[in-house]
């Protein structure tokens, strides 16, 4: 299942949240502490990941952990806060057999807050196909134990 152009290009054009973002920092929109949105655990992971920003620029980051309702991302490069971008990261194999699976959707984030000289990013999916939801689900079980 993809996703055409014209929804692609529609996850662009959306209009401006319904109550607007207000930044805990003299920084626009960087926030002092992270809101944790999340409720489900988190497990930790270190696995390659790209967005794509509204411009149409791809930015390479790490994901630093998942859970059922998002991830948190790491980078150098500014991302904006309370944007739908989409959103691709490569999953390793559940065997340790070294294959990687790309898993791509389309994520809201959440914050973004400064730590040290990176940028660590919240996401919320507002949409991942199953095959993908099924990998993560099964890492998630994985990394509880």
């Amino acid at each position: 299942m993809s996703t055409s152009p014209e929804d692609i290009d529609a996850l662009f054009d959306l209009p401006p949240p319904a109550t607007p973002v207000k930044p805990a920092s003299p920084l626009p929109g960087v926030a002092s502490a992270p809101v944790d949105s999340r409720k489900e655990h988190r497990v930790k992971v270190s696995w390659p990941g790209r967005v794509q920003l509204p411009n149409g620029r791809v930015i390479e980051l790490r994901v630093r952990d998942l859970s059922d309702s998002g991830v948190g991302l790491l980078t150098e490069h500014h991302i904006p806060p309370a944007t739908v971008m989409n959103f691709a990261m490569g999953v390793p194999g559940l065997d340790d057999g070294g294959g990687v699976t790309p898993v791509s959707g389309t994520i809201r984030t959440t914050y973004v807050v400064v730590s040290g000289p990176d940028l660590v990013c919240g996401g919320t999916w507002v949409s991942l196909p199953s095959q993908g939801r099924d990998l993560l689900d099964k890492w998630i079980r994985k990394l509880r134990r």
